[in-house]
């Protein structure tokens, strides 16, 4: 991990004695308050352990603090003067956490059952993974006409039971909720190479599932920070560098995403910049005339164009 950048910890609430499990919710101006209100009566061993990277929003962090003291429970704020990505910023939570195990719980995320917590308490007493992931959803977040695609990319996509992500393995998790031991993350650490946006999870996830079985358990969270087109193509955009990063360290892996598969496809078609256009017309639907199903294709492809600018 890189020296230290300026930051400030704010501790709000009671004290943290030996707590079982460790909250861990970067966030990047992005209110975390619905999640927080969500975890709100927490178990007495649960700490939540926060990262404001580099917000610069005294209003954003007045917010979050009026949020945490209503949870009740022990919550620490890390408050970085500068942005420093996710992979970093998840990193230093690690080291902040106290608790034998985290979960790693991102800030637009919102448990779906007022159980949540109880549940992955219960999973550590029976089985003590070494990792599991709890599962995606949009139960609790409702589409409008920005976030239409979102919504039903994300519906079909990541939105699966356990024993379909099973099946699928490390491709099937992301950080959003996922619980780790927290001796192994001291040894398997984020990758700080991955900068900006996209993939440093499932790098991750990759890696990890090299030293220990992930586990899938239906304990879902609601993905209620859905983006709009506009949004999401500049993601795709941006993630281009670090799916590059990702197909040359995990080459087998990689290889059999179909995300993958499309990019190599793409990068020999000519014209590829007149493509994206294209596909980037239709997914966007500006005639508000084009099938859902015909906008997410358009849309898969793409951001497999993006990709394909990098891969090697």
């Amino acid at each position: 991990m890189h020296a230290p950048y300026s930051e400030r910890l704010v501790c709000v609430g009671p004290r943290a004695h030996a707590p079982r499990l460790s909250v861990l919710t970067p966030f990047y101006r992005y209110d975390p308050g619905a999640m927080l209100a969500a975890l709100a009566n927490a178990p007495r061993d649960v700490e939540i352990v926060l990262l404001d990277d580099g917000s610069c929003s005294a209003t954003l962090l007045s917010s979050v603090v009026a949020a945490a003291e209503r949870t009740g429970a022990p919550v620490r704020i890390v408050v970085w003067e500068n942005n420093r990505g996710r992979a970093e910023a998840r990193n230093r939570l690690i080291t902040e956490a106290r608790g034998e195990y985290v979960l790693f719980l991102d800030a637009d995320m919102i448990p779906d059952s007022p159980r949540f917590l109880h549940a992955w308490l219960s999973l550590i007493q029976s089985q003590r993974p070494f990792t599991a992931f709890g599962g995606l959803s949009v139960a609790n977040v409702s589409p409008t006409s920005e976030t239409a695609l979102h919504h039903d990319l994300f519906a079909r996509s990541d939105c699966l039971p356990a024993h379909v992500r099973q099946r699928r393995g490390a491709q099937a998790v992301a950080s959003a909720n996922l619980l780790v031991r927290r001796d192994f993350l001291r040894a398997a650490p984020f990758d700080e190479h991955f900068t900006g946006w996209g993939f440093e999870d499932v790098d991750w996830a990759l890696s990890a599932a090299r030293r220990a079985p992930i586990l899938h358990i239906d304990n879902s969270a609601t993905h209620a920070g859905l983006d709009d087109v506009d949004a999401l193509m500049r993601k795709s955009a941006e993630a281009g560098p670090n799916f590059a990063r990702l197909a040359a360290k995990h080459p087998e892996s990689v290889a059999r995403f179909a995300a993958h598969r499309m990019a190599r496809v793409l990068k020999l078609a000519p014209m590829r910049a007149e493509l994206r256009k294209l596909f980037a017309w239709l997914a966007r639907d500006p005639l508000s005339a084009t099938p859902m199903p015909l906008r997410r294709t358009a849309f898969k492809l793409y951001r497999a164009s993006c990709f394909a600018e990098h891969l090697a």
